[in-house]
């Protein structure tokens, strides 16, 4: 039987970090939905099965963490990850408070985030690359 791939929600609104990200996701044999807009993430993880959520802080920032308690209420299996950078601080450990799987700070080893998304949970890692 063949392993569908997991899906992963990908929120951040720097164009060329989400692209790049989306991208090397794809590489890696994950399915992903992306978006700039935090009013699309309901409708997306309400449409099909979200494995993780990749949520960038730097620009979103108070918004990305009433998104990040939105997805702890109504999808709690949802591992979420947050990407933030150094002078935020205080949103990383808001999230972190709030439950996140991990932060990373820009700027971050992209290899790094891939193997932690990989080993976020079983389920996660794609056999069919």
């Amino acid at each position: 039987m063949e392993k569908k791939a997991a899906h992963i929600l990908l929120v951040e609104k720097e164009n060329s970090l989400r692209a790049t990200l989306a991208q090397h996701l794809r590489q890696e044999g994950f399915r992903v939905s992306e978006t700039d807009q935090s009013q699309e993430v309901f409708a997306i993880l309400s449409a099909a099965p979200v494995h993780l959520a990749l949520l960038g802080l730097e620009e979103l920032k108070r918004s990305g963490i009433a998104i990040l308690r939105m997805i702890r209420e109504r999808f709690p299996h949802v591992n979420v990850i947050t990407i933030n950078s150094g002078d935020r601080l205080d949103l990383s450990i808001e999230a972190m408070r709030l439950g996140v799987l991990d932060d990373f700070l820009i700027p971050f080893d992209l290899e790094g985030l891939m193997a932690r998304i990989r080993n976020a949970q079983p389920d996660i890692n794609c056999l069919d690359r």
